[in-house]
């Protein structure tokens, strides 16, 4: 009889996460991260973020695997993103697709428009200073650290 095969580790990680989001463990890192919100989260990613582009100029093997440490680090902070706005890896998957064949620089200019239209269309500045302030949380310097993977 033919056993299924195991999910791939993405698709393990967000089953996790997803199924954190719905039973919250108090002792669980995820669960916290997910009660905190898009401040807490959206910092850990900038954070995180930060640490890889840091990891990259480090050089020869232990600089590799740090950089793939920090990417693991980034990317599970982004799956927990993704499950506290309700969206999955398959919506990230589709929205690639769905630039196959686009130039970059083509999408990318479309996308400064979307964004320019919907300042514009805010009743006041303070809204807009409102919403830029919450999409880039400010990261704070922190020590290093051992990998949560």
């Amino acid at each position: 009889m033919p056993t299924a095969a195991a999910p791939a580790p993405l698709v393990k990680l967000e089953r996790t996460i997803h199924a954190r989001a719905k039973e919250p463990i108090a002792k669980s890192y995820t669960s916290q991260l997910l009660k905190g919100g898009v401040p807490k989260i959206g910092a850990k990613v900038v954070e995180e973020a930060a640490e890889l582009v840091e990891a990259a100029g480090e050089p020869g093997a232990a600089g590799r695997e740090h950089f793939i440490r920090e990417a693991g680090d980034l990317f599970y902070h982004l799956v927990v993103m993704l499950c506290h706005q309700k969206c999955t890896l398959h919506d990230v998957e589709a929205e690639l697709a769905r630039r196959f064949g686009v130039s970059g620089l083509e999408e990318k200019a479309s996308r400064k428009k979307g964004v320019e239209a919907a300042v514009a269309k805010a009743p006041k500045k303070r809204a807009a200073k409102k919403v830029a302030a919450t999409a880039a949380p400010t990261v704070k310097k922190k020590a290093k650290r051992k990998s949560r993977l």
